[in-house]
């Protein structure tokens, strides 16, 4: 199971955290991936200043925005996007 951990710290929350959040489980959904990817949050990561930062599996990724999210989730999971 692939697992995506996004920071919803202040700095974070405040640049989108939580509207990323709700994009990646309407993808989650639609691609029914539920049993297939865990989605979790998380507090500070450390790098408040590279805007909304979260994790696929290991990797951290920054600059996460709700503009570019859908096409780093199929970048990620290899499915083109939509």
């Amino acid at each position: 199971m692939k697992k995506i951990i996004i920071c919803v710290g202040s700095s974070c929350h405040i640049k989108g955290a939580y509207e990323i959040i709700e994009i990646l489980k309407k993808i989650i959904n639609e691609e029914r991936l539920e049993t297939e990817i865990e989605l979790g949050a998380s507090f500070c990561q450390g790098k408040c200043t590279e805007g909304v930062v979260l994790k696929f599996d290991q990797e951290i990724v920054t600059k996460v925005s709700p503009e570019n999210i859908r096409e780093l989730f199929y970048r990620e999971f290899n499915r083109g996007v939509n």
